[in-house]
C-alpha cells in the first residue's frame, strides 16, 4: 500500500512539474514568433490580465491535468491508441470545464488589482469571476492557436510518459 502512494505522489509530481514546465517553455517560444507576441487569444475588447501574467494562467489548466492525468494514468496505458486518443480529449475536455472557472476567478482578481476591490470581493471574485470563467474561458482556450494545439499533443505524450514511467510493480512485471 505505501508503494503505491508512493508512486501516485511521484506520478502527480511528474505531471504537475513537467506540464508546467512544457507549457511554460512553449508559450515563450511561440511568444517569440507569434505577431505581437499574442499567444493567447482574447475577446474584443477584453482586458489582456492573461497575457501580461501568462504564467499564473497557465499553472491552473496544468494543476488540475497533473491530478486528472494522475487519475487515469493506469487506466491510458492499458488502452489501444485509439482508445488513448478518446482518453486524451476527455482528460482535455475535464481540464478544461475545471480549470476555466479559476481562469475567471483569477481574471477577476487581476482587474480588481487594477481598479478597486469591492465589499465581499472574496465571494464576488468566486461567484462572478467564476461564472465569467466557465462562460469565456474554454472559447479563449479554443481560440488560442497554436498553443492549445500545441497542448493537445503533448497532453497525449506526457500522459503516455507519466504512465509508463510510474507503474506499479505487479505492471510491469506482467508487461515485460
Amino acid at each position: 500500500m505505501k508503494s503505491q502512494t508512493i508512486i501516485i505522489l511521484q506520478r502527480l509530481a511528474f505531471f504537475w512539474l513537467t506540464s508546467f514546465a512544457i507549457a511554460a517553455a512553449c508559450y515563450y517560444l511561440l511568444w517569440v514568433v507569434m505577431p505581437n507576441h499574442y499567444v493567447f487569444s482574447g475577446l474584443f475588447r477584453m482586458y489582456a490580465y492573461h497575457m501580461q501574467h501568462p504564467l499564473q494562467y497557465i499553472l491552473i489548466p496544468c494543476f488540475f491535468y497533473g491530478i486528472i492525468a494522475t487519475i487515469v494514468a493506469d487506466s491510458f496505458i492499458k488502452k489501444k491508441t485509439a482508445g488513448r486518443l478518446l482518453l486524451t480529449f476527455q482528460i482535455i475536455l475535464i481540464t478544461l470545464l475545471i480549470s476555466s472557472p479559476f481562469g475567471g476567478m483569477l481574471y477577476f482578481y487581476h482587474d480588481m488589482q487594477a481598479g478597486y476591490f469591492p465589499e465581499h470581493w472574496i465571494s464576488r471574485m468566486a461567484m462572478q469571476g467564476g461564472m465569467m470563467g466557465f462562460q469565456m474561458g474554454w472559447l479563449i482556450v479554443g481560440l488560442s492557436i497554436p498553443y492549445n494545439i500545441l497542448g493537445a499533443v503533448v497532453c497525449y505524450f506526457l500522459t503516455k510518459k507519466g504512465a509508463e514511467l510510474f507503474q506499479p510493480v505487479s505492471s510491469k512485471q506482467t508487461s515485460q
